[in-house]
């Protein structure tokens, strides 16, 4: 398999109580949009799943699952995720991209992290929090959208708001964990919403590993690289070069 095919997905996501009406229409509807991707990828896509909870709920704070190859198998695994615990607001989101982290990532994959939640990390200001001073996990804001970035990980951030109005700390900290690291920042309000969502970001990370192939075919051989050359070779605008350039960094597939 051509490394520039591959993408490695994980669906990070909060398992407490609130988030019960996502977790349903995920497995109503999440098979159908990684056959999606399957149909575009074949062997190249693997999908894992890690959920997170929070420290008070014990054992059961993170349960992560490795990357498979089959729909079949990850629907298996989200109707297998039972929706429990949850003590104060914030939950140990850093806990769960932890678990993400350590998985056995491909070498050159497009490593890609959809974290879905509707309430921010432990010590980042969110109010009534049991751990405000710091994380359990030894994790503050910079430090994991640091690592996140260090290890190519690209974060698609999805906070699920329970009121009109965005609440802050979740707002300010998913941006952080997702923008930083070359992903993007989504919102929704409701379970069905959060779904076309997933099935759109789906949809961007085939046309983006589209491009980085072309992009990639495009610079071989071609030193130094005219960015705005490529934009015209490509009919792609400079910032879409300059980001295909980014993710062929951070897979490690460009040294430029």
């Amino acid at each position: 398999m051509d490394k520039l095919s591959r993408l490695d997905l994980v669906f990070c996501v909060d398992l407490t109580g609130s988030m019960s009406p996502f977790i349903q229409a995920a497995r109503a509807q999440m098979t159908s949009i990684l056959d999606a991707l399957r149909a575009q990828l074949g062997e190249g896509l693997r999908v894992g799943v890690v959920a997170y909870r929070d420290h008070c709920d014990g054992k059961k704070v993170c349960e992560k699952h490795d990357f498979m190859s089959d729909s079949r198998a990850v629907k298996a695994t989200l109707d297998g995720l039972s929706i429990l615990g949850g003590g104060d607001y914030p939950e140990a989101v850093f806990t769960g991209l932890d678990a993400c982290v350590k998985l056995p990532w491909r070498e050159g994959a497009y490593r890609v992290i959809v974290l879905v939640g509707d309430a921010p990390p432990h010590g980042c200001g969110a109010s009534g929090d049991t751990y405000a001073k710091g994380d359990p996990s030894g994790f503050d804001l910079d430090a994991m959208a640091n690592l996140l970035e260090e290890k190519g990980l690209f974060v698609h951030a999805l906070a699920m708001f329970r009121d009109a109005q965005p609440e802050a700390v979740l707002d300010r900290t998913f941006r952080r964990l997702s923008i930083s690291t070359g992903g993007a920042y989504h919102e929704a309000r409701g379970a069905e919403a959060a779904m076309k969502i997933v099935e759109s970001v789906s949809g961007r990370f085939l046309s983006e590993l589209a491009f980085d192939r072309a992009l990639f075919a495009a610079i071989e051989g071609s030193f130094p690289v005219a960015v705005d050359e490529l934009a015209k070779q490509l009919r792609a605008s400079v910032d879409d070069v300059n980001a295909g350039m980014m993710r062929l960094r951070q897979r490690r597939l460009l040294d430029l």
